[in-house]
């Protein structure tokens, strides 16, 4: 089937628009969130928190801990899925420049604009996420810890995540990055939320008749949201 949609140029720049479009929300979501005192997802903390106490930038050192994430599923699988690779420079370069583009804002003080802020934010996190997961292109190394995980541990995939979010906390917690009850509603909602945006995605990247390769990819997600599915 992927043939099909090679064969097809038009659908084939739509995929990589789609792929960087994706990319790009889900870093602009990410620096949004971070204007406000809500707290971060607990690896895009982690970011954030080292990014505050050390030199490097928030995309430097998404690329630090996100090749780190590719190295150890790596080294659990016995091989490398190198094209993961782009995904780690992306999300790296966009979300410094989606940093240095909201650093200017002006957040009124007090709950309302807070939440406001933080629910658009999470709003671009979980679009962006859905649509780039969508095209079936190379995702993030953290999905591929998780699965290597599940594979090498005989843990349901569901499992898996739940191991890498609470070492997240961990981390998250020693560096002081921003943690609020935005962490906790991420955490709780973000694959439910993340599903019904991919879905969605979907139908606006094939309406132009492009072959659905994607669509075996999104239920599988769907189902190790939903912790069915067993590696």
């Amino acid at each position: 089937m992927r043939a099909n949609w090679r064969q097809e140029p038009c659908c084939w720049w739509k995929r990589v628009a789609f792929y960087l479009l994706g990319l790009l929300l889900t870093c602009l979501g990410v620096a949004v969130i971070l204007q406000t005192d809500w707290g971060l997802d607990a690896w895009n903390g982690v970011f954030a928190g080292l990014a505050a106490c050390t030199p490097l930038s928030l995309g430097g050192w998404s690329m630090i801990v996100q090749g780190s994430f590719w190295v150890i599923a790596a080294l659990l699988c016995r091989r490398a899925q190198w094209l993961c690779v782009i995904p780690i420079a992306l999300k790296g370069l966009f979300l410094d420049l989606s940093k240095a583009a909201v650093a200017h804002w002006a957040i009124p003080p007090g709950f309302w604009p807070g939440c406001t802020y933080f629910l658009l934010g999470y709003l671009l996190v979980a679009l962006g996420t859905g649509i780039y997961v969508s095209t079936g292109f190379a995702k993030m190394p953290i999905d591929g810890l998780m699965l290597a995980l599940a594979e090498r541990f005989c843990w349901q995939v569901q499992r898996a995540r739940l191991a890498i979010e609470l070492c997240g906390f961990a981390v998250l917690l020693f560096v002081q990055g921003p943690f609020g009850g935005g962490t906790i509603l991420i955490t709780l909602t973000i694959g439910q939320v993340v599903a019904a945006a991919s879905t969605f995605s979907q139908k606006w990247l094939f309406a132009g008749g492009c072959t659905d390769t994607a669509g075996s990819g999104t239920r599988a997600i769907e189902e190790d949201i939903h912790g069915d599915r067993r590696i």
